[in-house]
């Protein structure tokens, strides 16, 4: 029986060796990564890194393990992962945090037993329970580090959502502790064969399943992102086909600006001087309809600017803009739709039902090394704010444009402020310039 159990708890411990390996590796993975490396650069380094740990782990205290630990993952994710400086650090925290969530589960488990009086008779198989749950902790705490982190699939993660991460592992560690306290009555080489599958099958649903939904949320992710090209696709077809329009107008204006100057010229010789004036501001106003306005070098978001005040004035709303010769092209496109749509949209729902004030002010300059987009508009009830966050006020809309915009700010480490009154709402935005 002694026997079996050192070898179940050898070959357990392997497992949970190349499980533990597999949780930081697959953290450095989606926590966010700008390094691209051959696939055998990973593979060897995970087999270092196991190996190492491992090693170490019989040879030196924990605090030292802990700060080895701690140590190669920095190194591995400097060099393979992401080469940012600060994180490094963020790397670090992540260790304590799991060694911290190790300690917690270590109290809780032990409670728990004293609570329900699950009494463990063989301390190796308590030792090996025990193990196997933190694992399983530390893999469920991971994945939510990296969510709460990123917030690029979870922006607030709710009660519900917790429920998520941690329900897998919760069943997961029943179903051991139910399955080792059956150990202990008899084990043979066939249970231990047994139970080493169950426990791999358990290990490999839960990285399953994570794997399931991290990919349901990259799909979510892709359709948001193909709306938005869709939508981009549509303003610039839009535009085109206005620049279409007012050339067409315009080889007719100039077809017939010999008969215009022959009338407007007839007018002042029959001392006609009040309508050749006003039939001069007509040609006038006919020229600058045809005008095509360039707010910003950049042709998207010339694009846009264009659709949004095309959309205001049909609404009667003007829309202007002040825009100095700034660099906007280390914004991806994509992103530069995202924000500007959303806060133009916004701003012209806001202010179309008002009766006076209909002005919306944009304006993006340059100050030092940041960009500085200020977008203010007139409003007649403040808005329903939640945290942060503002509720949109139209039906069956779940108002997540300018989470949207914070989370496409957030790539470029851009912030965004709301200030509003009673009469005034203004959204500031401050991109440094890389």
């Amino acid at each position: 029986m002694d026997n079996s159990i050192t070898i179940l708890g050898q070959i357990i411990l392997i497992i949970l060796g190349l499980f533990s390996t597999y949780i930081i590796f697959n953290f450095m993975r989606g926590f966010e990564r700008e390094l691209h490396h051959k696939k055998y650069y990973y593979v060897i380094a995970y087999i270092l890194y196991t190996f190492i740990i491992f090693t170490l782990k019989g040879l030196v205290g924990e605090v030292p393990n802990i700060v080895i630990t701690a140590a190669l993952t920095a190194i591995i994710g400097h060099f393979l992962y992401n080469k940012k400086r600060i994180f490094v650090l963020y790397y670090f925290i992540y260790i304590i945090v799991l060694v911290s969530a190790q300690i917690v589960g270590n109290f809780l488990f032990s409670l728990i037993c004293s609570f329900l009086n699950i009494n463990f008779y063989s301390n190796e198989i308590y030792v090996i329970t025990l193990s196997i749950i933190i694992q399983l902790m530390n893999f469920g705490v991971s994945r939510m580090f990296i969510a709460i982190y990123s917030k690029k699939r979870i922006d607030k993660i709710t009660p519900v959502q917790y429920l998520n991460f941690l329900l897998l592992p919760i069943f997961s560690i029943l179903n051991i502790t139910t399955l080792m306290m059956y150990v202990q009555v008899y084990l043979s080489i066939q249970d231990i064969i047994l139970l080493i599958a169950n426990i791999a099958s358990i290990i490999a649903l839960n990285i399953f399943i994570t794997n399931i939904f991290e990919a349901i949320s990259k799909n979510n992710e892709l359709k948001n992102q193909v709306v938005l090209y869709e939508q981009q696709s549509k303003m610039q077809y839009e535009y085109y086909n206005t620049l279409e329009n007012k050339y067409d107008s315009s080889r007719k204006l100039i077809h017939d600006m010999k008969n215009h100057l022959q009338t407007i010229e007839n007018l002042y010789q029959l001392q006609e001087n009040e309508k050749a004036r006003e039939y001069t501001e007509d040609m006038y106003k006919m020229f600058d309809k045809l005008n095509q306005r360039h707010y910003t070098r950049n042709r998207v978001l010339n694009i846009i600017i264009n659709d949004k005040v095309q959309r205001a004035e049909s609404l009667g709303i003007s829309l202007n803009c002040c825009i100095d010769g700034v660099d906007l092209e280390f914004i991806k496109d994509i992103d530069l739709t995202i924000v500007f749509s959303n806060l133009l949209d916004n701003a012209i729902e806001g202010i179309q039902n008002i009766n006076e004030g209909k002005e919306i002010l944009l304006k993006i300059i340059k100050f030092n090394d940041f960009i500085v987009i200020n977008i203010s508009n007139c409003i007649d009830i403040a808005p329903i704010s939640e945290g942060e966050e503002f509720k949109s006020t139209k039906k069956k809309h779940s108002g997540i444009g300018l989470q949207n915009v914070r989370m496409a700010l957030e790539k470029y480490q851009g912030s965004m402020r709301i200030n509003y009154d009673n009469k005034i709402f203004k959204v500031n935005i401050v991109i440094p310039i890389n």
